[in-house]
C-alpha cells in the first residue's frame, strides 16, 4: 500500500494542474482528477473501482455495468497521459519545486512524487563503464557495474547466455539506446503540435460564450459593494450560458467584444442616511456602451449578506442571464440569423425554446450536429440536442416526448461531461420521464433545482416532471417559484401548477390561476384544458368544466365518444399521470366512471 500523500501538497499541486491549458479545456477529465485527488485524501483510493469511478466521478448512470464497459479505464488512461501531458510541458523553472502527481497503472490511487532535476536523472560516474571496461571486466572475472545494474534484464534470460563471440556489454548498450529512441518517440507523441481540426475539437466553447466582468463603483469599493459583487458572482455562475468573473477582462479580441458585458455594483443613500442603503446593479454591453438593465435591492437596514438581500440579488440577476432573458435576447438581436456552429447554435436554440416553431427545428438541428463534432463533450450542445430529439413531432399524436435511444444517451453524456450541471441533470430528468421511469426523472428533477434555483425555465420543466410523476407537495413550490420569475409562464408549467393545486386540495386558488391565465392561446393546448376542466369540476362548476373536456376533445381530434382513457392517451406522457388524471375527473364528475 502506497503512503497517504501530504494533503496540502497534493491540493496546492492539483491547483496548478488545474490552471493548465490541457485541463482548462477538458472538463470531463478536471472532474476525474478532482475526484480521484478527493478519494485518495479520504483514504479511499486504494479501494476504489471501476464502478464507483463511473458512477461517482464521471456522471454515470446507476446501473453501470463496468464488466462490459471500459469506460471509466479508458478515460483514466487519458488522464495519465494528459498529466504526462502536462509536465512534459514544464519548464525548468516552472518544474522547480514543484511535484508530480501520479495515477500508477492498474490503480486508481493518486501518488504524489517529486520533480527531480535532469542532474538526478543521470548514471552515476562509476556506472557509465565503456563495453571495452565491461568486456575487460568479464574477462578478468570481474563483474562490470553496468551488468549488475541490469541483472534483472540477465535474470529474464536465465539460462541463455549470449552466443559466443558477442560482447554482452555491447547487447546491454542496444537494449539502453532502444530504449531511449522509444521514449523519445512517446514524448514527441504526446508533445507534437496538433492539427487545426484537432485544436477545434479540445477547444472548451464555453471561451464562445457571452462574458460578464462584475465591478464596483467607485473601483475601490466597501466591504456592502463587495459582498454584493461576491453574491453576485456566486449566482451568475449557475447559469452555464455565461462566463463570469470579477474585474475588468483584459486581453478582450475584437471577436469577443461583442459579448462581453459590464455588471456594475454600486451604492445608494439611505434617506435620513445609516447603515443599510440600497445597492443597485446595472448591466452594459461594452462595446456599445448601452445600459441594457438596472435593478435596485432595497436593504431596509438589512446586511448585504441577510438571506433575503442574497436572494433578492439572485432573482434580479435571473432577468438577465436566465433563458429567454436580456443577455439571451441583446445576443439574439446581434447574432440575428447566423447559424455558425458554436455559440451562435445556442443562442438559436434559445430562441426556439421560447417560440417552438417548427420551422427553426430543421436548421436548428444540423447546426448542433455541426457544432457537436467540433464540441464532442460539450454538455450544452449535448442536453440541447437530447432536447430536440424526444420532442420531435409524431403524426398523430399530441405526447410532447417521445422516448428514443439516441435522446437519452445526449442526456447521459451531457450528464457525464458534466455532473453538476442543471441543464445536464433536467435532460436526464426529461428522458427518465419519457421512458416512464419516474424514480430517476424525480432524482434529477430535484437535483437540477438544487443546482439552479433562479433559471425559470428549468423550475417550470421540473416542477411539471415532479407533478407528473405524482411527487405533488414537492412540485408546488417549484411551480410557484417558477410562476413568480416568470412573467408569462408557458402553458404546460401553468396547468401543471393548476392540477398540482387541485390535488393538494387548494381547489379556490387553482381555479383563480386557471381563469386569470386564459388566453387563447392556452385555449388551444391539450394540458391546460384539463387543468381547467378539472378547477371548474373540483369547485363545484361541473357543466363549464365539461364544456372544457368537450374543448379537449376537439383539441386531441377525437369524437365527444372517446373514453376518457382513450383522451388522455393522446397526450400525456407519463402512465401514472394519466391514471390519477383519470380518477381525479371521475371523483369530480367530470367524466363517467369506466364500466
Amino acid at each position: 500500500m502506497s503512503a497517504q500523500p501530504d494533503r496540502g501538497a497534493l491540493q496546492a499541486e492539483l491547483a496548478l494542474v488545474m490552471q493548465s491549458p490541457e485541463f482548462i479545456r477538458s472538463p470531463v477529465l478536471r472532474r476525474l482528477l478532482e475526484y480521484l485527488v478527493e478519494q485518495t485524501l479520504a483514504g479511499n483510493g486504494e479501494r476504489l473501482k471501476a464502478y464507483q469511478i463511473a458512477v461517482d466521478g464521471l456522471g454515470r448512470d446507476d446501473s453501470f455495468d463496468p464488466q462490459s464497459d471500459s469506460y471509466p479505464r479508458v478515460q483514466v488512461g487519458r488522464l495519465r497521459k494528459m498529466l504526462e501531458l502536462h509536465y512534459a510541458g514544464l519548464s525548468a523553472q516552472d518544474a522547480a519545486g514543484r511535484h508530480r502527481i501520479v495515477i500508477p497503472v492498474g490503480r486508481y490511487n493518486v501518488e504524489l512524487v517529486s520533480m527531480a532535476g535532469p542532474e538526478a536523472a543521470a548514471p552515476p560516474a562509476d556506472t557509465a563503464a565503456s563495453p571495452a571496461a565491461g568486456s575487460a571486466a568479464s574477462a578478468s572475472g570481474g563483474a562490470a557495474p553496468s551488468l549488475a545494474r541490469d541483472e534483472p534484464l540477465a535474470a529474464h534470460h536465465a539460462g541463455a547466455a549470449p552466443p559466443s563471440g558477442i560482447d554482452r556489454g555491447w547487447i546491454l548498450w542496444v537494449v539502453r539506446i532502444l530504449i531511449l529512441l522509444a521514449a523519445l518517440y512517446i514524448v514527441w507523441l504526446l508533445a507534437k503540435p496538433e492539427s487545426a481540426d484537432e485544436q477545434a475539437a479540445r477547444r472548451d466553447m464555453r471561451a464562445e460564450l457571452s462574458h460578464v466582468s462584475i465591478v464596483t463603483e467607485p473601483a475601490e469599493g466597501s466591504d456592502d459593494l463587495d459582498t454584493a459583487a461576491q453574491i453576485a458572482e456566486m449566482h451568475l455562475q449557475r447559469f452555464e450560458m455565461l462566463a463570469v468573473s470579477t474585474g475588468p477582462h483584459k486581453d478582450v479580441s475584437k471577436t469577443d467584444i461583442p459579448r462581453e458585458y459590464l455588471l456594475v455594483v454600486r451604492g445608494g443613500r439611505r434617506r435620513g442616511g445609516g447603515p443599510g442603503a440600497p445597492i443597485f446593479l446595472t448591466l452594459r454591453h461594452q462595446a456599445s456602451g448601452t445600459t441594457l438593465w438596472s435593478y435596485e435591492v432595497t436593504r431596509n437596514g438589512s446586511s448585504v449578506a441577510a438571506p433575503d438581500i442574497e436572494q433578492s440579488i439572485g432573482t434580479g440577476l435571473s432577468a438577465v442571464a436566465r433563458m429567454g432573458g436580456v443577455i439571451a435576447q441583446h445576443q439574439r438581436k446581434l447574432i440575428g440569423t447566423d447559424l455558425t456552429p458554436g455559440y451562435p447554435c445556442l443562442i438559436a436554440y434559445d430562441s426556439f425554446r421560447q417560440s417552438r416553431d417548427a420551422a427553426q427545428r430543421p436548421a436548428l438541428k444540423k447546426c448542433l450536429e455541426a457544432s457537436l463534432e467540433r464540441y464532442p463533450d460539450e454538455p450544452l450542445l449535448l442536453q440541447a440536442l437530447s432536447f430536440l430529439e424526444l420532442t420531435q413531432p409524431r403524426k398523430g399524436s399530441q405526447v410532447p416526448l417521445r422516448a428514443t435511444p439516441r435522446g437519452r444517451e445526449l442526456a447521459e453524456s451531457a450528464l457525464r461531461s458534466d455532473g453538476k450541471s442543471a441543464l445536464a441533470q433536467i435532460a436526464v430528468s426529461r428522458s427518465a420521464l419519457s421512458r416512464g421511469n419516474c424514480p430517476r426523472a424525480i432524482a434529477f428533477a430535484r437535483r437540477a433545482v438544487e443546482s439552479n434555483p433562479l433559471e425559470p425555465d428549468t423550475l417550470g420543466l421540473a416542477g411539471s416532471i415532479l407533478m407528473s410523476c405524482g411527487d405533488y407537495t414537492g412540485a408546488e413550490p417549484v411551480l410557484e417559484r417558477a410562476s413568480a420569475m416568470n412573467e408569462q409562464p408557458g402553458g404546460y408549467q401553468v396547468a401543471s401548477l393548476v392540477i398540482t393545486r387541485v390535488i393538494n386540495g387548494k381547489r379556490a386558488e387553482a381555479l383563480q390561476l386557471a381563469l386569470s391565465a386564459d388566453t387563447p392561446e392556452l385555449e388551444a393546448q391539450p394540458n391546460f384544458l384539463l387543468a381547467k376542466a378539472l378547477a371548474l369540476a373540483s369547485n363545484g362548476k361541473l357543466a363549464e368544466g365539461q364544456e372544457s373536456w368537450r374543448a379537449l376533445q376537439k383539441a386531441v381530434g377525437v369524437p365527444a365518444s372517446t373514453p376518457a382513457a382513450d383522451v388522455l392517451a393522446r397526450f400525456t406522457i407519463s402512465p401514472f399521470f394519466s391514471r390519477r388524471m383519470l380518477a381525479e375527473a371521475e371523483a369530480t364528475g367530470l367524466v363517467a366512471q369506466a364500466g
